[in-house]
């Protein structure tokens, strides 16, 4: 039976992102200026020129990945991108906004490049393959997970059909706090940045929550991510890459102003305060780049949820009963 919740968080995402498709190439956005694109690339990869997926492919995707599964595509730029650099020989991407879908289709025909499959899509309901334990090598979220609602939902079924056994997740994720757990004190150490910054620069003095009332899905269930990812994935790569300070001081700033001399002094210092921030805690980020192994079945049994594997384990029970009594007699007979 469907969540009604659910289904009405689902409609007005899809909304939203219709109407909205086009917020992933806001330029003024944090990640988007250059010494902070330089210190993302840094913590994740250790060259400032190097982006995360450049990264993933050379440290841990030498062998391309035979078919990939994307969630939450958007405009399909990531897909597009895995494809270019031979990272996946075949992708599948889903998405719930059916414009981005069409959007995602028409770029990737007009770029020529083959092997993408736009489809539409709610990760909160994954409709995946079930014969075979599955058959995708590879799942990826890129900024898409943070609007989950059903975790639970979604990580099982990437566990028990979605993945072959061992199969990968690569993460580049806003994990910071879930929209309903702002608190003032959380916004302090930004708010205390903002502060430095002259009158002139600044679109707000206060910081605000950074909640988009318009899309009920956004940051849902955040703070729960790598809960989940370590639950059920072996970690192979963890690279916490910041945004607790600049994710939140950007806004509040004119773009003109940031990119100026002064600007970049600016950004330079937060940055700073950002690197020395995560190197005496590194949960303090809000944003992670990571790679983890599927754990192995008997190691799911925890948070796949016992109750839920009884219907698979009913079948086999008399098999394992036979099996225990025939132990038995040889152990007894053993001991005559």
């Amino acid at each position: 039976m469907k969540d009604p919740t659910l289904t009405v968080i689902a409609s007005e995402a899809s909304n939203f992102w219709d109407a909205n498709r086009e917020k992933s190439k806001d330029p003024t956005y944090w990640m988007a200026h250059p010494l902070c694109r330089q210190a993302i690339n840094r913590r994740v990869s250790g060259d400032p020129n190097e982006w995360p997926l450049d990264w993933f492919k050379r440290v841990h995707g030498a062998a391309a990945f035979d078919r990939g599964i994307s969630w939450g595509c958007g405009l399909g730029a990531f897909e597009r991108g895995a494809i270019r650099i031979g990272l996946v020989r075949e992708i599948d991407g889903f998405d719930i906004s059916p414009a981005s879908v069409q959007d995602a289709t028409r770029e990737a025909l007009r770029e020529g490049i083959n092997g993408i499959h736009y489809r539409l899509g709610n990760f909160d309901d994954p409709r995946l393959h079930r014969a075979g334990g599955g058959k995708y090598d590879i799942v990826f979220f890129h900024a898409s997970l943070h609007h989950a609602s059903a975790l639970e939902r979604l990580f099982r079924r990437i566990a028990l059909y979605g993945l072959r056994p061992r199969g990968a997740l690569y993460l580049d994720e806003y994990v910071g706090p879930s929209r309903q757990h702002w608190t003032e004190g959380r916004l302090l150490d930004a708010q205390a940045v903002l502060d430095l910054a002259p009158s002139s620069a600044k679109i707000n003095d206060k910081i605000p929550p950074p909640v988009e009332v318009n899309d009920p899905s956004e940051a849902i269930r955040s703070d729960e991510i790598a809960g989940f990812f370590t639950d059920f994935f072996d970690i192979v790569a963890w690279r916490p890459c910041g945004g607790q300070i600049a994710g939140l001081v950007f806004p509040q700033l004119h773009a003109d102003w940031i990119h100026s001399e002064a600007g970049q002094r600016f950004v330079s210092s937060l940055l700073k305060m950002e690197d020395e921030q995560l190197q005496r805690d590194p949960s303090t980020t809000h944003h992670l780049v990571a790679y983890g192994r599927l754990k192995p079945l008997w190691r799911l049994l925890r948070p796949l949820g016992w109750g839920r594997l009884k219907p698979l384990w009913r079948p086999l029970r008399p098999l394992g009963w036979r099996v225990a009594r025939a132990l038995r007699r040889r152990i007894v007979v053993g001991k005559h």
